[in-house]
């Protein structure tokens, strides 16, 4: 086993790296690909966050999960590129829905993984880590650096967004069990 020298002297082990990798490179793919909708894009990103997390994994203090810090790295990252100049001058391409949604999806929870994705961004986001990523509401607080209570209110606005997207009236339709089953924040 190889050990890699992090920035600081700190050592992190190319197996304990590569672990990381396999344990979160998907879902850290699925936030970036949410962010750029674009798979060139987000594979860059998840290619950075690992890059910044190792340069930067003494400062790990484990306040939160290895996921939350690490996914929290990558909102940034994406955040970064989308305030890029270049990146504002790229066309966008719609290839996330082929990622995010899965082999065994019914054609009603792929159509509200369509909905999803057009709203608004901070309703986007939050409702995407909370229901299918399964983040608590405090996490996700945590990643987007906001107010977890400001994190309820855009998960109520946005499931409520969501389902004037997709017709019905709210949880009588079925909505909770589309986006997956509701957790206590």
């Amino acid at each position: 086993m190889v050990a890699i020298p992090a920035a600081d002297g700190q050592f992190l082990s190319e197996a304990e790296l590569g672990r990381m990798i396999a344990q979160y490179g998907d879902g850290l793919m699925r936030v970036c690909l949410l962010y750029l909708k674009d798979y060139a894009s987000a594979e860059d990103a998840v290619q950075e966050t690992f890059l910044r997390a190792y340069k930067s994994y003494s400062s790990f203090e484990g306040r939160s999960s290895e996921k939350t810090w690490l996914t929290t790295i990558a909102v940034n990252v994406c955040k970064n590129m989308l305030h890029s100049w270049l990146w504002q001058k790229r066309q966008e391409v719609e290839d996330w829905e082929e990622v995010l949604k899965s082999d065994n999806q019914t054609p009603e929870e792929t159509a509200v993984l369509k909905a999803l994705m057009q709203l608004p961004e901070k309703y986007k986001t939050v409702l995407y880590l909370y229901y299918y990523e399964e983040y608590s509401c405090k996490e996700i607080a945590e990643m987007m650096q906001k107010k977890e209570s400001t994190v309820r209110s855009l998960l109520k606005r946005g499931r409520e967004t969501l389902q004037k997207k997709i017709g019905g009236d709210g949880y009588a339709t079925g909505l909770e069990s589309h986006l997956g089953q509701s957790q206590s924040g």
